[in-house]
């Protein structure tokens, strides 16, 4: 990993908030729209991980993390930690969460609460001063994976059986090795996906083409996959990859310096092909995306995109964001730059 790539996803907001602008919310006919409480914090929110019903965490930079119910946001910081950026969650419930901070070196940490954010215990931090996580994601309630970027020529990916008590880093030889200059982003907690029986993916860039990682095997060996989308600067490239419930593998992107610029930013893979197809949809970085059902919507600096029982994609706000999470086929929540919050609603 070089010092520029580290730095461009260190960076990844910088460039993007002052191209757009945050707008009103829009809404389209059978679509809905998406509704912006005001924010308590000035953070960058990325991490987002809803736990059921009108409940979600949200975390960014300066330590800060959100627990929200609705339009209501209780913001806290964890005691020694005001200066981590958790761009990275995974809540196993309303009190039970783990915060991944995303930095390089001994800057990516993981944190743990089990009593809604009252106290809060480090539980792990990264040992490897070349090593940079970007991403956590967890199969179940013991099983899960940090994504790092390439140390000693191919991607981390950490492994845990015990709910994040332990992680063990899966043996290199199974991860292909990294093209020259490619890492993954760490800008929306997505650059790391699970699906079923097993499957693992997860997605880079700034390697010429954006690729696709995937495992049908647990995370034990990986594939490499190009996808449509370019990747040919260290801020172009795949952010985001999501599985729908038929397997079906999606991935977003673009260039977040950048992020009204033409040209693919959404692809897919569909069960039994070996070629990711070009997705058509509204143009503009896209750095999240979530699949529930018939439903699959999009999030960037360009705004956000949805289409739902397999119409085609239309965007429903500009206001630029960094992450999205659905909760059902009609409602969401997303994060993004100013400490914003949005609640999506069909």
């Amino acid at each position: 990993m070089t010092a520029e790539r580290t730095l461009d996803r260190r960076g990844v907001i910088a460039g993007g908030v002052a191209a757009l602008a945050a707008g009103p919310a829009l809404a389209s006919d059978g679509l809905g729209g998406i509704v912006m409480p005001a924010s308590p914090t000035d953070s960058e929110l990325r991490g987002l991980s809803p736990t059921g019903g009108k409940s979600y965490w949200a975390s960014g930079s300066k330590g800060w993390l959100i627990r929200g119910k609705g339009e209501r946001q209780d913001p806290m910081r964890i005691i020694g930690a005001k200066g981590l950026d958790f761009r990275g969650l995974h809540a196993f419930d309303d009190h039970h969460l783990l915060a991944m901070s995303a930095g390089p070196g001994p800057n990516s940490q993981l944190w743990r609460t089990q009593d809604g954010g009252k106290t809060w215990k480090r539980i792990f931090a990264n040992q490897d001063p070349d090593g940079f996580w970007d991403s956590i994601a967890f199969v179940d309630g013991r099983r899960g994976f940090i994504l790092g970027d390439p140390t000693q020529g191919r991607f981390t990916v950490l492994y845990t059986a015990n709910g994040g008590e332990t992680w063990t880093r899966l043996k290199p030889e199974g991860v292909p090795p990294a093209a020259p200059n490619e890492g993954a982003f760490a800008a929306s907690n997505g650059c790391i996906a699970m699906g079923k029986r097993g499957q693992v993916a997860f997605c880079t860039g700034g390697a010429g083409k954006a690729r696709v990682y995937l495992s049908r095997g647990g995370g034990g060996v990986f594939v490499v996959m190009d996808t449509p989308i370019l990747a040919d600067a260290g801020t172009k490239g795949a952010f985001a990859v999501a599985f729908g419930k038929d397997n079906t593998l999606w991935v977003c992107g673009g260039d977040y310096k950048n992020p009204t610029a033409q040209g693919v930013n959404l692809a897919r893979l569909d069960p039994g092909r070996v070629t990711f197809e070009p997705v058509e949809a509204p143009p503009g970085y896209l750095s999240s995306i979530s699949v529930r059902g018939s439903t699959v919507m999009a999030t960037g600096l360009a705004g956000t995109i949805v289409s739902r029982q397999g119409a085609p994609f239309e965007r429903i706000s500009p206001a630029p964001m960094n992450t999205v999470r659905l909760t059902s086929e009609k409602s969401g929540v997303l994060c993004g730059p100013r400490g914003s919050i949005g609640l999506w609603k069909a």
